[in-house]
């Protein structure tokens, strides 16, 4: 999900933090037909469990929220809403924490009104919904016996700019992941919950739900495998800078673009001048095994012939993008980091044409591409790095 900044902040007494503290949480979810990854968290008080979508691409965390004066209009399909009281409502305009939501937002900024105090509201717009809400503060449960007081987004109101009939039902919310001023994994780290601004997320092919999320100082990372490129200043998300886009070799288009890792975004994103030849030639590719089919799910795909088990074997030599960046970094994509099963035989094409959403000159990389991939976002040492590995889920654990 593309999008401005709030993010989530910790209120915390100073800690003296272990030599390598984390936080690992278990991911629930797929690329399709879910069309996001959740991890369950216990806000609260009393603590309840909400899903969020993990987000990199934005610092946004809120919950759908049922605001006392403002009501709700929730996304499609919401299971839970979060039910601020009086005492949670105090995180007013004038409050730090709503001075730093308005030096992260661009362009328009909520100004606070004469009469004081006055709730601290915000309004985001994504590629493919708006959200509007208030600041709050409540509990929640980091891990086993560490609960902590946390600022977050009481959405209000939510609203899909498309909406589908087959649209999958909505999380709880979204923890946003990106950096800024009061992102959520810096304010843990400037508490003193962690030792390493760091985040790190698998997330499970299409063959497996779920996955795992870290934050902090993972002592379990691979020591070999790990491709790592400098992230490049490109506003508060996350970008190793410039790349182009070559199929077996072959470059797309002569141009590089920069590129920006968002895990709450579904699907990968190229502009339309990337886009429309790398279909064509993705189809002169595909066709020699696959026939062109019809799909409500997405708008390239495709059916197996015969009856060999569903894809299993598209990581073939052919049909290999790269992204090349500069210092001769390359990220490798096999077809299973692009073609997405939606039922037994057929599979889709997993990048859409920016243009269409407003990406005229970035790419996007979405869930679809990290799929049985870890990737981890470095702060400390200012890198983004990634490595092919089989995702699995697992219990939370930290060690704090």
């Amino acid at each position: 999900m593309w999008s401005p900044i709030i993010g989530l902040l910790l209120l915390l007494l100073p800690l003296a933090p272990s030599s390598a503290s984390y936080i690992k949480y278990p991911l629930e979810g797929n690329v399709y037909p879910t069309g996001r990854f959740v991890v369950r968290m216990n806000i609260g008080e009393p603590l309840q469990p909400y899903d969020l979508d993990i987000d990199t691409g934005s610092n946004v965390t809120w919950l759908e929220c049922q605001h006392p004066v403002y009501g709700s209009h929730g996304s499609p399909g919401v299971k839970r809403f979060y039910k601020p009281g009086p005492a949670n409502l105090r995180v007013y305009c004038k409050d730090p924490f709503c001075a730093s939501l308005r030096a992260d937002l661009p362009g328009r900024r909520p100004r606070c009104p004469r009469k004081d105090p006055h709730e601290c509201h915000y309004k985001i717009e994504y590629v493919d919904m708006t959200t509007e809400g208030v600041l709050v503060n409540d509990t929640i449960s980091l891990s086993e016996g560490r609960n902590e007081v946390i600022v977050f987004g009481c959405g209000y109101d939510q609203r899909l700019k498309n909406p589908s009939p087959t649209q999958p039902p909505a999380a709880d919310g979204l923890l946003g992941l990106g950096m800024g001023k009061v992102g959520f994994v810096a304010q843990l780290k400037a508490h003193g919950v962690i030792t390493k601004d760091v985040i790190g997320h698998c997330l499970g092919g299409s063959r497996k739900r779920g996955g795992y999320l870290f934050i902090g100082d993972y002592d379990k990372l691979p020591s070999t495998g790990m491709t790592w490129a400098p992230l490049k200043k490109y506003g508060l998300h996350y970008s190793p800078g410039q790349a182009t886009l070559h199929l077996d070799g072959q470059q797309i288009y002569a141009n590089g673009m920069n590129v920006v890792f968002d895990s709450g975004a579904t699907y990968t994103y190229v502009p339309t001048q990337i886009y429309k030849p790398l279909v064509a030639k993705l189809k002169a590719i595909l066709g020699n095994a696959l026939d062109p089919v019809r799909h409500h799910a997405l708008p390239n795909c495709w059916m197996r012939r015969g009856t060999v088990e569903p894809f299993d074997d598209v990581n073939r030599p052919s049909g290999i993008l790269t992204l090349r960046f500069d210092n001769n970094i390359v990220m490798t994509l096999l077809p299973k980091n692009y073609l997405i099963p939606v039922e037994n035989n057929i599979a889709c094409l997993g990048i859409l044409n920016g243009s269409d959403v407003g990406q005229n000159h970035r790419i996007i990389i979405g869930d679809a591409t990290m799929q049985d991939m870890l990737v981890v976002y470095d702060n400390e040492q200012g890198r983004i790095g990634w490595a092919s590995e089989q995702c699995t889920g697992s219990a939370t654990t930290s060690r704090l």
